[in-house]
Order: structure tokens, then C-alpha cells, then sequence
């Protein structure tokens, strides 16, 4: 074992506060340093000293109660702040996945009169039992978890038979930004002869369907 070795496994076992700890190290460090410089060997002098435990343990029984108090309390505060860091990195995690929306009309990325075109056909395309169109609008993703007899499931769900398809009401349009990536989002309620439909849609830059939901 090196000295510095021996005076960092002593250091850990020392109840006081971390300005001593740093003033009884560099002490302890000094008096080895300089029985070795004066001819001793490093094993005769840390056989002297014993085995850390115990070294450290002299130095504990010196100690105050206050200051094994406020070495308790320092310590404590070090669980918190490591705590409190551990939970800010969760929480800008959380806000960093978490959709941040704006106006799609101030989008560099999409065109409002595009995407309300796209949303529109997919939903004439769904509501004709078109299947197979709207997946050919999907993106990579979207296709991997969704097929046309999904689709047809997600229909009958919401009922067995929609009628035909009388007016869209106002599309309500906006832009999320989300890992990164910007996503057009349009939300719509589309009414039909038997049933009124609430439609989420939302497209990748591509304007590939990257996600559908119907209640």
C-alpha cells in the first residue's frame, strides 16, 4: 500500500467535517513522507501506524460531539444535493420528451395548407374503409405497429357503422417539437351520418402519418 492510498483509506473513516478531513490528511501524509525520508521504511512506518480502521478510529474518539454533529449534518446535505441533482436531471429529461407546441403557421418546416390537405384526404381515405391508402401514408414507425386490419378494429371500436361522411368541422392546427424532431399536429371532429368522430393526427416532416387516433 502507498501512503496516499493509506491516508485516503483513513480519510474515509474520519466523523468530522471535510476542511479537517483535508487538514488531517495532508498532516498525516507529511509525518509518513518524512519518517520514510528519514530512513525508515514505508511498511515499518504504516505497520506502526496499524491498519486504517483503527488509525482513523483514534482521530474519532478525539472528536467532539459538535463536531461529529456537524460532520453528520454535512454529510446529510451531500445525500440531498445528490438527491435534488439526481431529480433535476429526471425532470429536464421528462420536459426534453414532453411536446413543446407553437403555431404551425410560423413554422419554417410545415405548410398549413399541406398538412390540412393530408389530414383531410387520410380521413376521407379512413372513412371509405380505404385501409390500405392510409397506410401507404405511414412513415417507417407508424407501419410497424399498425396495418389496415388495425385500422378497420380502431372503426368498429367507435362503431359498427359510421354512415357516410356529411361535414369536418374547424381543424385545429399546431406544430410539436419533441426529442428533437417537429411534428404537424391536426385535431378535428368529423361528423357522419350515424356518429361524430374526434380525429388526432400527426405527420413527420415528410408529412408521413406518424400517428392516428380516433374516439
Amino acid at each position: 500500500m502507498t501512503a496516499e492510498k493509506y491516508v485516503r483509506e483513513v480519510g474515509k473513516l474520519l466523523k468530522c467535517r471535510t476542511a479537517k478531513k483535508r487538514e488531517i490528511k495532508k498532516q498525516l501524509l507529511e509525518e509518513i513522507n518524512s519518517a520514510v525520508g528519514k530512513g525508515q521504511s514505508l511498511d515499518e512506518v504504516l505497520g506502526r501506524m496499524g491498519i486504517p480502521w483503527d488509525f482513523a478510529n483514534h482521530y474519532n474518539d478525539w472528536f467532539d460531539k459538535e463536531e461529529k454533529k456537524a460532520a453528520k449534518r454535512e454529510k446529510t446535505w451531500k445525500v440531498w444535493g445528490i438527491i435534488l441533482s439526481f431529480l433535476l436531471i429526471i425532470a429536464i429529461a421528462a420536459y426534453w420528451k414532453l411536446p413543446k407546441f407553437s403555431d404551425i403557421g410560423e413554422s419554417s418546416v410545415f405548410d398549413e395548407t399541406q398538412v390540412r390537405a393530408q389530414a383531410e384526404e387520410i380521413i376521407r381515405f379512413y372513412s371509405e374503409d380505404n385501409f390500405h391508402s392510409v397506410t401507404e401514408c405511414m412513415d417507417e414507425n407508424m407501419k410497424t405497429v399498425i396495418n389496415a386490419a388495425t385500422l378497420q378494429y380502431m372503426k368498429t371500436q367507435v362503431s359498427e357503422d359510421f354512415g357516410e361522411l356529411v361535414s369536418f368541422d374547424e381543424m385545429d392546427t399546431a406544430e410539436a417539437v419533441q426529442d428533437g424532431k417537429k411534428y404537424a399536429m391536426v385535431q378535428v371532429q368529423v361528423s357522419y351520418e350515424n356518429v361524430s368522430v374526434f380525429y388526432t393526427i400527426t405527420f413527420d416532416e415528410e408529412l408521413k402519418l406518424a400517428g392516428f387516433y380516433i374516439k
